[in-house]
């Protein structure tokens, strides 16, 4: 008995997730600036390669570990689907990577290409601001009672202002046409270049 164990693997932020579905968040992920932490990118590439083959080619050239390689890449491969991103010097859990799902029709393969923050890095920050806000809150509640120093209420403030700031500096660079990020640029490439796919409809 097979059990698909592909939601473990860490994926791209999704459009469908229950964070992009609220209310205040929802136009975000489609919002593109370069502050926008929860900008999710979609693609779709097309290639003659079956779906088993081009799974096979990604896993080939996706090293297993985060270590230096021809492409400077990592990822992750499971049946019908896939994620990819960049190995660099510096580290950030907001860096941006690539998901893809396979899917075969009238004998061609269809990736469908998401580019976005890791969706688990993007929950823990959404859990914090959460904490974060409340206690600072609870800060400024204490501070208006008077059962706590003015300093108190300062320190409140930067609390509730910390997840903002680091919502924005999650945010990717943009191209010079403002459609599309540089990052989704060089994952795009490389991915077709792997599978042999070229570029099918995109939203973005």
């Amino acid at each position: 008995m097979f059990v698909d164990l592909s939601f473990l693997n860490p994926q791209a932020l999704s459009r469908r997730s229950w964070l992009l579905r609220l209310p205040l968040l929802r136009e975000l992920g489609s919002r593109a600036a370069s502050w926008n932490s929860l900008w999710v990118e979609t693609f779709e590439l097309v290639t003659p390669q079956r779906p088993e083959v081009c799974e096979k080619l990604l896993d080939d050239a996706l090293p297993r570990w985060p270590v230096p390689n021809q492409r400077w890449i990592a990822g992750y491969v499971w049946r019908g689907g896939f994620t990819i991103y960049r190995l660099t010097v510096w580290r950030n859990s907001f860096r941006a990577m690539g998901t893809g799902e396979l899917s075969s029709d009238r004998g061609m393969t269809h990736v469908h290409f998401r580019v976005g923050s890791n969706r688990l890095g993007i929950y823990a920050l959404t859990l914090l601001s959460v904490l974060f806000v409340l206690a600072g809150l609870a800060m400024l509640a204490s501070v208006l009672r008077g059962g706590a120093p003015v300093p108190f209420a300062m320190i409140g403030i930067v609390l509730m202002a910390l997840p903002i700031a680091t919502f924005v500096a999650g945010g990717r660079s943009l191209r010079r046409d403002g459609r599309r990020s540089e990052e989704a640029d060089r994952l795009l490439d490389i991915v077709a270049d792997v599978i042999g796919a070229e570029p099918g409809s995109s939203a973005i």
